[in-house]
C-alpha cells in the first residue's frame, strides 16, 4: 500500500474514531452532568489519535510482513500501537467505573486527564517492551 493511501486511511480512521467516541460519551453522560459534551470531546480527541497512530503503525506493520521481513523498527512500533489501544480501553473502563460506582469526579478526571497522560506513556513502554523481544538468545545487536 502506497504511503499516502496509508495515511488516508490513517486520516479516516481516526476521525471516525473521534466523531463515534464523542458522541456515544457525550450522549453516556449527558443524563448526569449537563456539559457531557466537555468530557466527550477529550476522550474522543483521546480515541481519534489513538486510532490515527495505531492505523498507520498496523498498515505499515502489514505492508512490510507482506513484503518479507519486517524491521525492528516497524516491530517496535507495532507493539506501541497496540499498547496505546490497550491503554485506552482500559483507562477509559476505569473512569467509567469510578465514575458510576465511586467518586464521579475522580472518574472524570481519569477520563479527561488520564488518557493523554497514559497514552504517550504506554506507547513509549510498548516500544521499549519490544527492544530484543523477538531476537534470539546471544545473538548481538547491530545498527
Amino acid at each position: 500500500m502506497n504511503t499516502y493511501v496509508r495515511i488516508v486511511v490513517a486520516l479516516l480512521l481516526g476521525a471516525f474514531a473521534f466523531a463515534v467516541t464523542t458522541l456515544v460519551v457525550t450522549a453516556g453522560f449527558e443524563p448526569g452532568i449537563e456539559f457531557s459534551l466537555l468530557i466527550g470531546l477529550p476522550v474522543g480527541v483521546s480515541a481519534g489519535l489513538t486510532a490515527l497512530f495505531a492505523g498507520y503503525v498496523l498498515l505499515w506493520h502489514r505492508d512490510q510482513a507482506a513484503v518479507g521481513e519486517v524491521p525492528d523498527r516497524v516491530v517496535r512500533l507495532r507493539l506501541a500501537a497496540l499498547a496505546t489501544i490497550a491503554d485506552f480501553f482500559v483507562v477509559t473502563a476505569a473512569g467509567v467505573i469510578l465514575y458510576t460506582l465511586a467518586d464521579g469526579s475522580m472518574g472524570i478526571g481519569l477520563l479527561v486527564a488520564g488518557l493523554p497522560v497514559t497514552l504517550p506513556l504506554a506507547a513509549v513502554v510498548g516500544y521499549l517492551a519490544a527492544g530484543g523481544s523477538h531476537r534470539g538468545q546471544g545473538e548481538p545487536r547491530t545498527q
